[in-house]
Formats: structure tokens, sequence, C-alpha cells
């Protein structure tokens, strides 16, 4: 008997949701009995919204604590009525915590304001989900929005300080336990097998007097003129003055890895210091079940491929970054004037507009009323801004603002995240701009599939007054041959040593001194330490191919390198660049952003690229009239200026 076409339709559609239930719960870990998957489906069918049904649906079951990855229909049950009952005391358009369900995120966490014309998801970092790692099941549970303790809180309790320092120290543990440097063969075939670094917890290092050792921990100074590393077993004091170090500023709080011995007086020589080698960002989503770390909505493979080949055709879109907009000064507005008339008489508009502060010449973050600035005056800087924006209102109406604090902003504390400005500052601002937002200092946006990452905040100075050892010199003569490596210190320093049994350097010795050169001269190790040679000559041709110049920032790429290794932006001890203990996880770049656009001061316009993260400093437009247009087509950075 031929089945009825509206039949066919409705067995098309439950067909379909079916594939797309099986491939969520698949990216989670989990799989669904027969039973279960009709209850799944049956949920889903009678939901308004199908997408924001199934993710409630995935976080409910990923905060429960199941013995096995097979869900049957008595859990889906039993999280189905959950779902319900908390649907059911919702009031009007607001939830039961009196927030506006109207502001709530299409990926089901009501993190992010989406716009779906430009693809443009904008996320507060007080609203960034949050993640924390189980060690023994080895996956991420979301801690957001279940109950008033995870949510967080400006005023955090003593523990929450500890969980800080854990979760950063377990989120790099658990990248480098999958790199290949330090991952132990599944077999061991004996001369031919792959050689790995074993990392040994510090308290292996009991009786371990005269062995080389490779250790991870975060680098404290617990007492004067004495450095110690600190892991989750315990702590030893370590010696650095001697160490070969990798790229990067080495500062206290930062997470290391190191090789070297134990002396007969307890305390841990390093021989070679680097940090935990990045990981591509693919990796990362892969090994955390795709897991919604930047708070715009999780991204399927499918459609991250989708979103690729929409970025590619969108070749006019561009995003244009300010920083340091002093509105109370004439030259700012004359040369803003200068800018929104050359792109308001230009075929392609900018998609959005950046202006990150500080919005003052006369820092305000403490009440400061110097040199006649106050709030008032503060807030005519905006009307005037809004006044300028009156005369072109194809900007106005077409493109996006979004408006990032700078330190010297109003503002509750100097601690990070920094929240958005408040209404009462910005004059009629909001009025004039019809699409803006005023975000938070760090401001995540995610454009189709990239997603990028604002900070206005003055962090190269300030790493380089922390760093405990001075950061290593890249080499950027042109004449030097690409095959040639910077000298490790460090292998002279061995040509002394006391070897009783007088055999050569171990094979895994090597292969970390060989991954410290190789990201000395500013490279990654995840390349250089690949024993497959997965890395083509071109690339190596690329990394000494002709710079421009705001490529030829030694610090700045030292800077980026921090960063991504470190997987946080700002790696500093937070006596020296204060958090919120509570919202730390805002400040962490895992997986690795596309894109980080630093607004620092303290450097010049600046451009790096560490793994895949591409770092920008736009300048200081109150300096110079410097900025930056990002194009997300092709992922390149231009600079250019207004005198």
């Amino acid at each position: 008997a031929r089945v009825p076409p509206h039949v066919s339709l409705v067995l098309a559609m439950a067909f379909s949701l079916t594939s797309v239930v099986n491939e969520e719960f698949k990216m989670m870990g989990l799989s669904l009995r027969g039973d279960a998957m009709t209850a799944v489906v049956g949920f889903l069918e009678r939901a308004v919204d199908a997408n924001s049904s199934l993710s409630k649906m995935l976080d409910a079951l990923d905060a429960r604590a199941l013995t096995t990855s097979i869900v049957d229909k008595a859990i889906v049950d039993e999280v189905v009525r959950e779902l319900d009952k908390q649907d059911r005391i919702t009031v009007g358009g607001f939830d039961a915590d009196g927030n506006d369900r109207n502001n709530a995120s299409q990926g089901g966490h009501g993190h992010a304001q989406m716009d779906d014309d430009d693809g443009i998801t904008i996320v507060d970092a007080f609203k960034t989900p949050k993640f924390t790692y189980d060690t023994q099941r080895r996956v991420f549970h979301e801690t957001t929005g279940k109950g008033k303790t995870a949510s967080g809180s400006i005023n955090a309790n003593a523990n929450s300080k500890i969980e800080l320092y854990r979760e950063r120290f377990l989120l790099l543990q658990q990248r480098i336990q999958r790199h290949r440097m330090f991952l132990k063969p599944a077999f061991n075939c004996g001369a031919s097998s792959r050689v790995h670094c074993e990392l040994t917890p510090l308290t292996g290092l009991l009786g371990a007097s005269g062995e080389t050792k490779f250790v991870m921990g975060c680098l404290s100074q617990l007492e004067d003129d004495r450095f110690f590393l600190e892991d989750l077993t315990g702590q030893i004091q370590i010696d650095v003055s001697h160490a070969a170090t990798s790229s990067g500023l080495f500062t206290e709080n930062c997470i290391v890895v190191a090789e070297g011995e134990v002396r007969k007086d307890g305390v841990f020589e390093a021989r070679a210091l680097g940090f935990p080698p990045g990981e591509a960002r693919e990796e990362s989503a892969n090994a955390s079940a795709h897991c919604d770390f930047f708070g715009a909505g999780r991204l399927r493979p499918a459609d991250v491929k989708r979103l690729v080949e929409s970025e590619a055709v969108s070749t006019s879109d561009m995003f244009v970054v300010v920083s340091d907009v002093w509105l109370d000064k004439p030259t700012t507005l004359s040369r803003l004037k200068m800018i929104f008339e050359g792109f308001d008489g230009s075929d392609a508009i900018p998609t959005m507009f950046v202006l990150m502060g500080d919005f003052c010449s006369t820092p305000l973050n403490t009440g400061n009323t110097q040199q006649g600035a106050n709030f008032e005056t503060y807030k005519q800087g905006f009307d005037r801004l809004a006044s300028l924006l009156e005369h072109f209102p194809r900007l106005r109406q077409e493109s996006r603002w979004v408006f990032v604090p700078g330190p010297g902003d109003p503002g509750i504390t100097a601690a990070l995240p920094r929240p958005g400005l408040r209404k009462s500052l910005v004059g009629r601002l909001p009025a004039v701009l019809p699409r803006v937002t005023f975000a938070s200092n760090p401001c995540r946006v995610r454009y189709k599939s990239q997603d990028l990452v604002f900070i206005r905040e003055d962090l190269q100075s300030r790493m380089r007054r922390a760093c405990v050892l001075p950061p290593t010199l890249l080499e950027l003569e042109k004449k030097l041959p690409p095959t040639t490596p910077p000298t490790n210190p460090a292998k002279k320093a061995r040509v002394g040593h006391d070897d009783t049994d007088g055999d050569a350097i171990d094979d895994a010795t090597r292969m970390f001194d060989d991954a410290v050169d190789a990201t000395g001269g500013g490279g990654s190790p995840t390349t250089a330490n690949n024993s497959d040679s997965d890395a083509s000559p071109s690339k190596d041709e690329n990394e000494h191919k002709e710079e421009s110049e705001w490529e030829q920032r030694p610090l700045f790429k030292h800077l980026a390198a921090t960063l991504v290794q470190q997987a946080h932006l700002t790696p500093l001890p937070i006596q020296q660049t204060p958090v919120y203990w509570d919202y730390d996880h805002a400040l962490r770049l895992y997986p690795a952003p596309h894109c980080v656009i630093l607004g620092d001061r303290t450097e010049q316009q600046a451009l790096a690229k560490f793994e895949d993260t591409a770092f920008a400093n736009p300048g200081c437009f109150a300096d110079d009239g410097s900025f930056a247009v990002y194009f997300p087509a092709t992922r390149a950075v231009e600079f250019s200026a207004a005198s």
C-alpha cells in the first residue's frame, strides 16, 4: 500500500530529527537506547524550540553523574520531567530568576546577543558558561546557571580562589596529556618505539636525586628570592638561573614544563624551561565533545563547514577596531570624522565598529576628578560622538557598534573582567545607534564560525616587568640560515656534568631540548616534536619570509606565545592583575580563538601569529590616530592611521 503524502512528510521529519539527536548525543560521548530515542524525539516534537530544548536536555544530562554512556528511557523521562517543571514555573516573559527570556541565546544558554542578519554573536564575559574538568571521567562539566553559587559572584568566598588555580592547572594538564611529545606509546616496540617525555608529579621527585625528570607546575615565589614549582600533589624549590627557555614571557603564576634534576640540597635545578605546548582548535573541540566554552552556542562540524563557506563569499565584511578613543579631546573627534567619511563614501561599509577605551584622557575608574574631569564631562564626550554620528545615517543603521571599556573608565574596581558601561554614562548615544552594544572587557564576538576576543589592557609592559627570566631573543636577521637553531645554553652547561655512566643524553631529553630550541626562534613546539615529520619544508620557508614592519615586534610575539600556551589572557599573579575569582573562566583562551585584538598603549601597532591564533594591536588612536581593520573572509589584519 502506498503511504499517504502527509504521513511520508511526518516520517521524513522524524527521521531527520532522529539523525540530529543521534549526532548531538555522539558529540557528548553518549548513545541512546531505542525507547530512549523515541522519548527524546517525542519531547522535541512538542517543544516550541527544538534546538533550545535539545541543548537544555544535553546540559541536564551532562550535570548528572551518569555511570554509563548508554542512556535509557528512565533517565530521559526524569530529565523531561525536570525540564517540563522548569517551563511551568516561568511567568510571562521572565524566568524563575526574573531574567528576560527574550535575551536568551538561540543556543539555549542565554549568554549571548545574536543577530541573524550579519551572523554576529556578542558574548558578555559575566554570562560566559563555566566548565570544570572531571579528572575521573576525563570530561568537562558545565557549572553555569545551576544555582547562585555556580553562576558566580563578584564577592566570592575563599574556596573560589583555590579553585581558580586548580582549574587553570587542570585545563593545561589535560591538554598536555594528549600531546604526542608527552603521550606514552600504546605498544612498546623496542628500539623502534616512539620516544616520549614522561611527566613526573612533584611528589615523585622524592629520592630521585641526580635523575633527569620532566615536571609540570605553577611557577610561584613563596619566599623572598626563592621560586617554587607547585602542582596538585606538592611543591619543590626550583633553580631557573641556568635554564634555557622557549619563546614566551615567564612570569609568576604561569604554568611551565621543566627538564632537570633534583640536587642533593633538595632543589630542582632546571636545565630547560618551556610552556605546555598549544593545541589546534579542532583537537580541543573533539577532546571536549564540542563544549560551548565560548558562550555563543555549540557548533557541529557540519555547521562549521557551512559557515566557513559563507565567510569565504563575504569578502566585503570588515571590522574596524579603534583603541583609546578619548572623546574629551577635539583631535579624537576630528580623526573619527575622517574615518567615518572614508567608510561612508565606500561601496561596502564596515560590518562592525569596535571602539575600546579609555574614553576619557583622565582615568575615572576610582572617581578621579583631576583636571576638571568628572562623570558629567565623561557623559558629554559620548554626546559629542552622538552628534557626530548623526551626519552618517548609513553607518548608524547598517553597522554594528561595540564599546569596550578600558582600565581607566568608570567601574566598580580595576579587576577583570570589567562590566560594560552603564547607560547613565553614555548620554544619548543609544538613541542614535540602534545596533549598539556596551560590552564587557574582555568581549567575545563570534562571526559565523570564527571566535574573536577583544580586550583592552596594558598587558605587554606589565608582563615584561613581572618576568622571572628575560625573554629569549628572537632571530630577525634574514642572513641566518633557516636550518641553524638558536644556541641552547643548557647544552653547554652539561659538558661539565658528572655522568657516572658516561652515556649520552637520552632521546627524551634530546627531544625536549630540540623543542625548546625550536620555540626559541618563535616557532611552535607542536611541529618540532613530531617524530613523523608532519611539518612540510614550506612551513620553515614561511617563517623566514619577508615580514611586515608590524610583524617585527619580538616582545609582542613573546606575548602571543604566552597567552596561547597558557590558555589565559592574564597569566599573572592576581595581586598584579586582579580578577574576579568566580569569573576567571571568562579570561580563558580555550579552545584557542581565531583572533585576539589587544588594545595595549605600551606597544605600537603590532601583528603576530602563534599556532592558529592571530594577535593584533590596533595602536593608540589618541596618540597618532592609528587603528586596525580585520577582514574575516581572509582573516587578515590591515593597519591604518587618521592624521
